[in-house]
């Protein structure tokens, strides 16, 4: 079924399509929420919230046909309060890759990969929430920026700079992390010391 016809159903007043939305939709708006809590209760409880205020919000939905990033939007927006409400700063500790990987290859090359996705997640958690809504958008959900600006209601510029705010941040990060393992390893042989 298109989207177009679900959106309609929707705001038709249908409740059955909503248990449809729900199981082609939750993955998506699952990660979305994930990818901004870092928590899977947290996100969880983003889904059920946007599932909830789907049916009084479909009417805000301008075109139809992006209905999965419009939810995954919801997502990211209901996350970030369910995160002011908790204010907890332990929120961001511990980042998982929550999609399966489906590469073929030895278990040491996937062993790496996994390693690799999952350092640069734990990176990206370190970002601020409107960061990494647009890094999850671009990079995660393969969006233009023109989409991205759409979906989360700011101008082209604003998705742009924050971009790059977002991949200076990053760098920052990583050359930290870099030379932070550089001073461990070059610390002196403790050997015989008590």
């Amino acid at each position: 079924m298109k989207e177009e016809t679900i959106v309609q159903k929707l705001k038709n007043g249908d409740m059955q399509i909503l248990r449809l939305v729900y199981e082609l939709f939750y993955k998506s708006v699952y990660q979305a929420a994930f990818f901004i809590t870092s928590d899977p209760s947290l996100a969880e409880d983003a889904v059920h919230e946007v599932f909830l205020k789907l049916p009084s919000r479909i009417e805000q939905l301008e075109d139809p046909s992006k209905l999965e990033a419009w939810l995954c939007r919801m997502a990211s927006n209901t996350a970030r309060d369910i995160i002011r409400r908790h204010s907890r700063s332990d929120l961001f500790a511990g980042a998982r890759d929550v999609c399966p990987d489906n590469q073929a290859g030895s278990p040491e090359t996937t062993l790496l990969a996994n390693e690799d996705k999952t350092t640069i997640k734990q990176y990206i958690e370190r970002l601020q929430p409107e960061y990494k809504i647009v890094i999850y958008l671009k990079y995660y959900q393969d969006l233009k920026i023109e989409e991205i600006s759409k979906i989360l209601g700011i101008p082209l510029g604003t998705v742009k700079s924050r971009l790059i705010r977002a991949r200076e941040e990053l760098r920052k990060i990583i050359e930290t992390e870099n030379l932070n393992r550089q001073n461990i390893s070059g610390l002196p042989d403790r050997k015989g010391v008590k």
